[in-house]
C-alpha cells in the first residue's frame, strides 16, 4: 500500500511540474497579446473604426472647449480675434475650422444660440448651416472680409450667406466693439507657423454680378482640387541632373517628384492620390514646415520606394549622350519607373494615402498646417482620424496646442472581443496556476499527525 501511494505520488508530481512549467511560459505570453491588442491600435483598419471615430469626435469637442479663458465674458473677443488674425493670413482653413468650433469655445449661453440657430437651418449640410450660424457673431465687416475672400460658386439649392450678414442683429454683444484686425498670432511653445499669401491655396474666380456667394465647410474651389506642383518630366530632367552633378538640390523633393509623376502614368485609382500628396509634401518640405522627425521618416520611406542604388546608375545611363529635351525627358521617365522598388512603395503609399485623406477632410492648405506637428507615421494616423472625425475643427486644435492636439486620438484601452477573451485566458490561466501550486504543497508537505497524549490516572 505505502509503494502504490509513492508510485501515485511521483505520477502526479511529474504532471504538476509539467503543468507548472506550462503556465510559467503561457502566462507571460497570453498577457503580452492582450496589452498589446487593448493598446497597439492600428488606426487604419476597419475594426473597431466606428468606435475609434466617435472617440476621437467626443475628445475633440471636449477639447475644443477647454481653448481660451474661462471667463466668459471674454470668449466671444477671443474668438473673434482668433478668426480676425487667421483672415489676415489668409488661412481660411483655420477661418473655416474656427467658426466651425463655435459652438464649444464661446461658451454654453453664445454656444447654445448657434446650434439652435443652425438647427433652424433647413437648407445645406450641418456644417454649412454652423457656419451661418456662427458669423452671426463676427461684426459685419469682419463677415463681408471673410465672404471677399472665400468666393465659392454655390449649388443652385443652397442659399447665400449674405442673407445671414443682412439680418446680424445690430445690438449683437460684443460685435461692434471688436477691432476690424488685429495681428497677434496664437501664442505657445509649439504654435505652428502661420501660412502666407504665397503658400495658401489659390482662390477662384469671383462670382458673377447677382450670382450668390456661399461659404461652404470642406468644398473646395476648383483651383484647390488642381493643387499639384509635380511639373513636368522636362522639369523633373533638369532637377535630376543638377542632383546628380552635385549641386545642392532637394533629394527628397527629387525622389518625391519622379514618384508622382511616374504614379500618374497607371490607372490604378491611386494616382490623383498620390498627386495631391506629393504636390502637399514637396510644398510643406519648400515651405521648411516639415518637422526634423518627419522629414527623416520621409526620407527613410523615399529612399526604400526609390533606392539610390538603382536611381542613380538609371540618371546616370540617361544623361550620359546628349539629346533633345524630349528624348531626354523620356529617358529620364525610363530611369525612374525601372528604379521603382514595388515593396518599398506599397509602404510610401499608406503614407501618401493618408495624406490624401487628411486633405480631403480639411483642405490641402489646412493639411500644411496639419503636417507642420506631425513627427512620424503614428502621428499621421492620429491626424487622419481627428480629421475625419471632426474635420476643420482639428487645424483649431493644432494652431492652438500643437502636437499635444494629436495625442487625443489615442483611446487608451481598446475593449474589443480579442481584448475581452484574451483577459479572460489569463484569468483562467492564473487560476489554474494557482490550483497547482496548492496541489504541490498538499502533495510533498505532510503536516504531522496530532499525537494522542496519554491520559493519566
Amino acid at each position: 500500500m505505502a509503494r502504490q501511494r509513492k508510485v501515485h505520488s511521483r505520477k502526479a508530481g511529474w504532471m504538476l511540474a509539467v503543468m507548472f512549467n506550462s503556465l510559467l511560459i503561457l502566462l507571460p505570453v497570453i498577457g503580452a497579446r492582450a496589452v498589446a491588442n487593448a493598446y497597439d491600435q492600428d488606426l487604419t483598419s476597419r475594426e473597431g473604426a466606428a468606435e475609434a471615430l466617435q472617440h476621437a469626435s467626443e475628445k475633440l469637442l471636449d477639447e475644443l472647449a477647454t481653448i481660451g479663458p474661462r471667463d466668459e465674458n471674454s470668449k466671444l473677443p477671443y474668438w473673434q480675434d482668433r478668426i480676425v488674425a487667421e483672415l489676415d493670413a489668409r488661412n481660411m482653413s483655420a477661418v473655416r475650422g474656427y467658426m466651425l468650433a463655435a459652438p464649444q469655445m464661446l461658451g454654453r449661453d453664445l454656444g447654445e444660440q448657434i446650434r439652435v440657430r443652425a438647427e433652424a437651418e433647413v437648407t445645406g449640410t450641418p456644417d454649412e448651416r454652423l457656419i451661418r450660424a456662427a458669423m452671426q457673431k463676427l461684426p459685419e465687416s469682419v463677415a463681408t472680409r471673410i465672404l471677399e475672400t472665400e468666393r465659392f460658386n454655390p449649388p443652385a439649392a443652397s442659399p447665400s450667406v449674405q442673407d445671414a450678414v443682412s439680418d446680424m442683429p445690430a445690438g449683437d454683444p460684443g460685435a461692434a466693439e471688436r477691432p476690424e484686425a488685429q495681428t497677434s498670432e496664437p501664442s505657445g511653445p509649439e504654435a505652428t507657423p502661420t501660412p502666407t499669401a504665397e503658400e495658401t491655396i489659390p482662390l477662384s474666380e469671383p462670382a458673377p454680378q447677382g450670382e450668390p456667394i456661399v461659404l461652404q465647410a470642406n468644398v473646395r474651389s476648383e483651383d484647390e482640387r488642381r493643387f499639384q506642383i509635380l511639373g513636368s518630366y522636362a522639369d523633373l530632367s533638369n532637377m535630376s541632373q543638377r542632383w546628380i552633378e552635385g549641386d545642392r538640390s532637394d533629394e527628397l523633393v527629387v525622389k518625391l517628384t519622379g514618384l508622382g509623376l511616374v504614379q500618374q502614368d497607371y490607372s490604378d485609382g491611386l494616382s490623383d492620390a498620390a498627386a495631391l500628396s506629393v504636390s502637399i509634401l514637396k510644398s510643406a518640405r519648400r515651405s521648411q514646415r516639415l518637422t526634423p522627425g518627419f522629414s527623416a521618416y520621409l526620407d527613410e520611406h523615399v529612399d526604400a520606394a526609390l533606392p539610390d542604388e538603382r536611381l542613380q546608375p538609371a540618371l546616370g545611363e540617361a544623361f550620359a549622350e546628349l539629346a533633345t529635351t524630349d528624348v531626354r525627358a523620356e529617358r529620364v521617365r525610363a530611369a525612374y519607373e525601372a528604379s521603382v522598388d514595388r515593396t518599398g512603395l506599397a509602404v510610401l503609399e499608406g503614407d501618401l494615402d493618408q495624406i490624401q485623406r487628411l486633405a480631403a477632410q480639411t483642405s490641402p492648405g489646412g493639411a500644411l498646417t496639419i503636417l507642420a506637428v506631425i513627427e512620424d507615421g503614428a502621428d499621421l494616423q492620429r491626424a487622419r482620424l481627428l480629421a475625419e472625425a471632426g474635420g476643420e475643427r482639428l487645424i483649431v486644435l493644432v494652431r492652438e496646442q500643437g502636437r499635444e492636439s494629436l495625442k487625443i486620438a489615442d483611446a487608451g484601452i481598446s475593449w474589443n472581443r480579442n481584448t475581452v477573451l484574451e483577459i479572460m485566458s489569463l484569468t483562467a490561466a492564473g487560476m489554474l496556476l494557482f490550483w497547482v501550486m496548492l496541489s504541490t504543497v498538499r502533495l510533498y508537505i505532510k503536516l504531522p499527525k496530532p499525537r494522542a497524549e496519554p491520559q493519566g490516572a
